[in-house]
């Protein structure tokens, strides 16, 4: 009867532990359910839950470009979001959010609007390197066009031009 009940708590104590871990697919609806009510830390905690506990699933590269996006557009963190995109093409290549990473974090050192984080310098290398890379993905032609208006004010591009007046 003793060994009966040490067998039962122990197969108790295995049950419990395997409660703890979420599918990736759990984790990953989850951070879109608390981005989308605000709870941000809680978001980006089930996102890298993801990443820990199933680093080889198809949603790790997403959970880790969707920890760029929320840092760049609901955290206004730029630099935590270059870590981030960063993050996916170095551990994710190759992968559909690889050439998105490139391109954002290209995005984020070109344009003032990000603040101290602008660097054109970085800006052009990031995008050479998207084109070396990427020369036949669909951002290519945005990046082409980043590259010719690197560093212009929004009044010196005439394409964008209506947009200021």
């Amino acid at each position: 009867m003793k060994r009966f009940l040490l067998m039962l708590t122990i197969f108790g104590f295995i049950l419990m532990g395997c409660e703890g871990t979420k599918t990736a697919e759990e984790y990953y609806a989850q951070s879109e359910l608390d981005r989308n009510s605000k709870n941000i830390k809680s978001s980006l905690e089930n996102l890298e839950n993801v990443i820990i506990h199933y680093p080889d699933h198809s949603l790790a590269p997403k959970a880790q470009y969707l920890i760029g996006d929320i840092y760049m557009n609901d955290l206004r963190d730029f630099e935590a979001a270059v870590t981030a995109y960063s993050l996916v093409v170095e551990n994710y290549q190759p992968s559909a959010d690889s050439p998105k990473a490139q391109f954002m974090i290209g995005y984020i050192y070109a344009n003032p609007q990000f603040g101290k984080i602008q660097d054109l310098d970085r800006a052009k290398l990031t995008y050479e390197m998207f084109l070396k890379d990427f020369p036949n993905h669909e951002l290519a032609p945005s990046v082409q066009f980043e590259m010719e208006n690197l560093g212009k004010d929004i009044n010196e591009i005439p394409v964008l031009k209506h947009i200021a007046s």
